[in-house]
């Protein structure tokens, strides 16, 4: 209800709650490793929304005295929810329940770059966009985008159900949106003794298979799942697949996150070495691309 001004504190504390999450970024000054590591992590809890809260407030008053601390505080905290909540409808997620449950939690509806969200978020800021939509339509649009992606994901998944064919009980299906194209969705469907990734395009009942990945043996990730780099991994993407083979000097594990497909690729891999007595020898964390190495 405050007038989107550079002077009004209000709207100043809710841009600034809804923008300080993502102060995590500080993190990519140690590289990639680090800020992948913690992004998304305590700093987008709800705990930290009311310590952000506080602090904007305090701020705030100090600058505008004549402004009321509770309703700095209030408007500040709204901000950072709102960017709580836009931060678990992809695919990523977020630790908004930390410190209670260390995990990130996602709904899988939205792009991590999503075009529509973009543009409804520039109707709310611009001044120019505000003159000709008012902000509550823009929320009920918002809205109904919402239950439009929901109502995609489930048509997917019951395609997916009705249409997949590889053998065998599926244990469980995971839809989620693709990196890039709105009506373009990618699965992941686990079977007793594998794994299928793939994706399909709304409407279409034509599947995709991008991948078909066996599980590894229980030895051996036994052998590699207490590691720095397997630790960070299962908690970096709760879906993971992992390989493994043998070299002259031992054993090289590869692990890839199965969430981001794009350029015929899964986005990020680690990969660990392990001598012939299963010790570590050493460890790569590989954002992005195969070719981008960060050693752990």
């Amino acid at each position: 209800g405050e007038p989107a001004a550079v002077n009004n504190p209000y709207a100043i504390g809710c841009l600034l709650g809804a923008v300080i999450p993502d102060g995590d970024i500080v993190m990519q000054i140690k590289g990639h490793y680090s800020y992948l590591k913690n992004h998304r992590g305590v700093s987008h809890s709800i705990p930290f929304a009311f310590l952000y809260g506080g602090a904007i407030a305090l701020l705030l008053s100090v600058l505008f005295p004549g402004a009321a601390f509770l309703k700095l505080f209030l408007y500040s905290i709204v901000g950072c929810l709102s960017h709580l909540i836009l931060d678990i409808t992809n695919s990523y997620g977020a630790k908004i329940f930390w410190p209670f449950f260390n995990k990130k939690y996602t709904t899988d509806l939205l792009l991590v770059y999503d075009p529509v969200l973009f543009i409804l978020s520039l109707a709310v800021i611009m001044p120019s966009f505000r003159a000709i939509i008012h902000p509550v339509i823009v929320l009920f649009l918002f809205a109904i985008y919402i239950i439009f992606r929901t109502w995609m994901k489930i048509y997917v998944k019951k395609t997916i159900k009705i249409n997949m064919d590889c053998g065998g009980d599926i244990k469980f299906i995971r839809i989620l949106p693709s990196i890039i194209g709105l009506l373009k969705w990618h699965f992941i469907v686990k079977f007793e003794n594998k794994w299928v990734v793939g994706e399909i395009k709304l409407f279409s009942k034509k599947i995709k298979i991008i991948d078909v990945l066996e599980n590894l043996d229980t030895k051996l990730y036994d052998a590699i799942k207490n590691t720095e780099i397997a630790e960070f991994f299962g908690e970096f993407t709760p879906i993971f697949h992992v390989t493994c083979k043998k070299v002259d000097f031992g054993y090289e594990f590869n692990f890839t996150d199965l969430r981001y497909y794009m350029a015929k690729d899964f986005l990020h891999h680690a990969t660990a070495v392990l001598d012939e007595n299963f010790t570590l020898v050493s460890s790569l964390f590989q954002p992005y691309k195969k070719a981008k190495k960060v050693e752990v």
